[in-house]
């Protein structure tokens, strides 16, 4: 091997880049509306077909004395969840890689969606309704597509992207006053003055995410999608055959101004 690539080798080792990404569960999950699939919200001028599913990264279980660690660490802070957290922002690092699959004879209209979760709370965006139509608030993640007949359109939701669900859920926790701005995928946490006050000085890593598929009417398609994660530290991966037993999150609803 040349210096330049010795070089190269042992910058990538000091960085964590040696931890090799590990794909989650047996390598696709896939979620799909079909003619079965009934609406989930349906008024006089419209209706929304919503699937989804939740998808937990295989964490490892921390000990009682590291709990009682984090439990501890937490007195005297001002945070909005009761101990520190076993998994912070920047331990694991997540990739999805997705597609959409249309098996339908027409052209749609789909949402492809990404909520996360970590250790004390989950994001769960509802529908408004606007002139008697339903409309979804902001997911953390999403991206609409017209897919004609037949088409496939694939795309890879980045590591950053993922962080910045991360940024978002802790922020709109923390009291952000309109979660739709802060959950906004044009709009950046760290460079924004609306959520910079309230994001906390410790920050939560997503223990999961769940994906879903929006449609405005009745269609035929389906997400099939690839998760990959990288231990950046080397200890909050789950061995093989590990039984993992995080706690079940809170749903976080998004509010507004309004309801503050």
């Amino acid at each position: 091997m040349s210096p330049s690539r010795l070089l190269i080798a042992f910058a990538c080792i000091a960085a964590g880049c040696a931890e090799e990404r590990r794909y989650v569960g047996d390598g696709v999950h896939s979620v799909a509306i079909t003619e079965d699939t009934a609406a989930a919200v349906e008024t006089e001028e419209g209706a929304l077909f919503i699937v989804e599913r939740r998808i937990d990264l295989p964490i490892s279980n921390p000990s009682d004395a590291v709990y009682a660690d984090l439990q501890q660490g937490a007195e005297g802070r001002e945070l909005p969840f009761p101990r520190l957290p076993w998994v912070e922002r920047g331990d694991v690092e997540v990739q999805i890689d997705y597609t959409i699959s249309s098996l339908d004879d027409e052209a749609h209209d789909i949402g492809v969606i990404v909520n996360g979760y970590n250790e004390f709370h989950e994001y769960v965006p509802g529908v408004i309704e606007i002139e008697d139509e339903p409309v979804p608030q902001f997911s953390q993640w999403e991206s609409y597509k017209e897919l004609g007949p037949g088409q496939r359109i694939s795309g890879t939701i980045r590591e950053d992207e993922l962080d910045e669900v991360a940024v978002d859920l802790a922020t709109v926790v923390n009291g952000a006053p309109n979660s739709a701005e802060i959950v906004y995928f044009e709009n950046h946490s760290g460079e924004d003055p609306r959520a910079r006050p309230f994001i906390p000085s410790v920050v939560p890593g997503l223990v999961g995410v769940r994906i879903g598929l929006i449609a405005l009417e009745p269609a035929v398609v389906v997400l099939e999608v690839t998760i990959r994660v990288r231990d950046v530290h080397g200890d909050k991966l789950a061995d093989d055959g590990e039984v993992v037993l995080m706690p079940m999150p809170e749903e976080f609803m998004p509010v507004t101004e309004e309801e503050e």
